[in-house]
């Protein structure tokens, strides 16, 4: 089961990302320019390919169908929440139930992969330095019931809008005018 989930933390953001790019490309998607947020090295986006050792300049290889990871703002790590708040104080289901994030590059667009309680979330967005411009969404349809419902709305209306993050040794975290997580790295994304 935990091969599973694993697995669909990588594959749900890939198939999310094709999905999306089959409904005519992403408005406002990263281009080589765009550079990492606070607190990370200051790579530049691929273009359509994984960086290569050395700098990102540097690229010799050639381009990849697949999604990539590296020279991301997540690189290929995986981020647990801990904490987080909204208007009405302390959210302590973040710890209880997590969030799951990770990110990869496909098709000319760094796509966000969210796991909620209770189904999948894959928003494009455009990494403008210490911000997520969201694009896109799209997520997965399990009818849940009781509060993982709400858990997963209250994740949809975070990437509603641009989301603020930092990343600090170990720690992811997103802030805007809906909420703020906190998210410590949880290992490499499975089988990527």
């Amino acid at each position: 089961m935990q091969k599973l989930i694993g697995l669909s933390l990588v594959v749900m953001p890939v198939l999310l990302s094709a999905a999306l790019a089959g409904c005519g490309g992403a408005p406002g998607a990263p281009g080589p320019g765009a550079t990492a947020g606070p607190g990370t090295s200051s790579l530049a986006v691929p273009p359509d390919e994984p960086p290569v050792s050395g700098s990102p300049e540097s690229r010799t290889t050639p381009p990849v169908a697949g999604p990539v990871c590296e020279g991301g703002p997540l690189g290929c790590r995986l981020y647990r929440s801990v904490d987080g708040q909204d208007a009405s104080g302390g959210l302590a289901w973040l710890k209880s139930h997590p969030l799951e994030v990770s990110m990869v590059f496909v098709n000319g667009t760094w796509t966000v992969g969210v796991k909620t309680p209770c189904n999948h979330l894959g928003v494009e967005v455009e990494v403008n330095g210490g911000t997520w411009i969201p694009g896109r969404r799209i997520s997965t349809a399990m009818a849940c019931l009781g509060p993982e419902s709400n858990y997963e709305t209250w994740t949809h209306r975070l990437f509603e809008q641009p989301v603020t993050w930092s990343l600090e040794g170990n720690s992811l975290k997103l802030h805007n005018a809906h909420g703020s997580v906190e998210f410590q790295e949880a290992g490499p994304i499975p089988h990527m």
